[in-house]
């Protein structure tokens, strides 16, 4: 009997070792269902932290402004409000008009396109310069910025087919400027028929 004990002892002990108990299960499901929780809990976490990390940059960008300098441009007249101012009736001062053909050579004023720049810095140089030819009969396209601002004097650049009208226009700016350099060489593909620049 005692071989028997020992066998169903031995047995029992080898069954314990080798069998799984279904005690065991039961810490290998807490341990798994902790980490399922643990990882969750830590992909949320790290999500929540990059998410917000991502949205207050973006909200920084979008809130911090960024200085400009902007330079003071002319105002260039357009042709729609004058195409309204004319609509509308109203009472003006009649300007006498001036005839825009010149007496001594006989050339029309008004057959040269202008295009004014400032080329001096100084704010209103190029519209002031506009006025003068404009009251003169002259045709101004365009009033603007040179592409710097260290021109002297007055230059003129004139297209080769409009040269006729070089020396009428030299004449009629030395009455209120210094002229500089004059060329017939302006490009025929400009947008004007001449490029007035008025300088320091």
């Amino acid at each position: 009997m005692e071989e028997s004990f020992q066998n169903l002892t031995h047995t029992s002990v080898a069954q314990r070792e080798y069998s799984p108990s279904p005690n065991s299960k039961k810490p290998n499901r807490f341990l798994f269902l902790l980490l399922f929780i643990g990882s969750v809990g830590l992909l949320l976490f790290l999500g929540k932290t990059f998410f917000y990390k991502n949205a207050s940059v973006k909200k920084e960008t979008e809130v911090t402004p960024v200085p400009t300098i902007e330079q003071a441009q002319e105002v260039q007249p357009t042709e729609a409000p004058a195409a309204i101012a004319l609509a509308t009736p109203s009472v003006t001062t009649p300007r006498p008009t001036i005839n825009p053909v010149d007496k001594v050579t006989g050339l029309d004023r008004s057959e040269l396109s202008i295009v004014v720049r400032n080329g001096s810095g100084e704010v209103g140089a190029a519209s002031k310069a506009s006025d003068i030819l404009k009251e003169l009969g002259y045709h101004v396209v365009s009033v603007g910025n040179a592409d710097n601002f260290d021109y002297q004097d007055i230059q003129i650049e004139i297209n080769s087919t409009k040269n006729q009208f070089l020396s009428l226009l030299k004449k009629d700016l030395g009455l209120s400027y210094t002229i500089g350099s004059t060329s017939a060489t302006l490009s025929a593909s400009a947008s004007a028929d001449a490029v007035v620049t008025v300088g320091k």
